[in-house]
């Protein structure tokens, strides 16, 4: 899973996942969490991202799809 890490933390941007506006995205975690149609970017810590996981692995809540593309040169 690609997302940006910093100080314990995850940047999750929709813009520059690749399964943005897919079957996918609809069943994305961060599609639930983020229900203001303005928001393309949801922060959230490590703690939170182990929470979401386990509810996620428990059939809860749908899991976290996003997959940043790589950039080749």
């Amino acid at each position: 899973m690609n997302f940006k890490a910093t100080e314990n933390k995850l940047l999750i941007d929709c813009e520059k996942c690749v399964k943005q506006e897919s079957q996918h995205c609809g069943d994305c975690v961060i599609t639930f969490l983020s229900r203001d149609p303005d928001s393309t970017a949801v922060i959230i810590d490590l703690d939170e991202y182990r929470s979401i996981k386990e509810v996620s692995d428990a059939g809860l809540v749908p899991p976290l799809r996003y997959s940043e593309s790589i950039r080749v040169f």
